[in-house]
């Protein structure tokens, strides 16, 4: 039986942090710049609950306690981006 290394689970956590915050930058980019270039203001406000998100992103690759609300406000505002679009997305069509 092998003994398990305390130090490396907190590493891989805060780099899936890390690359959850830099996906969802790519997102809260496009989507802002689509919104601003096609005037959709739902597009922009599905860009700042992915600006949101990566914000929370950054808290919790710093190791800020509560995770379980940090999680929770992570959750809520990737939701509330992808309800967003997907409104965005009927009323255009």
């Amino acid at each position: 039986m092998t003994t398990r290394d305390p130090g490396l689970q907190p590493e891989r956590t805060t780099l899936a942090w890390q690359r959850t915050g830099l996906s969802a930058a790519v997102v809260a980019v496009l989507l802002i710049r689509s919104g601003i270039v096609g005037g959709s203001p739902l597009e922009i406000a599905a860009g700042a609950c992915a600006a949101f998100v990566v914000l929370l992103c950054a808290l919790a690759a710093r190791s800020v306690p509560s995770a379980r609300v940090r999680l929770w406000l992570v959750t809520v505002a990737v939701l509330a981006c992808g309800l967003c679009t997907t409104v965005s997305l009927f009323l255009s069509h």
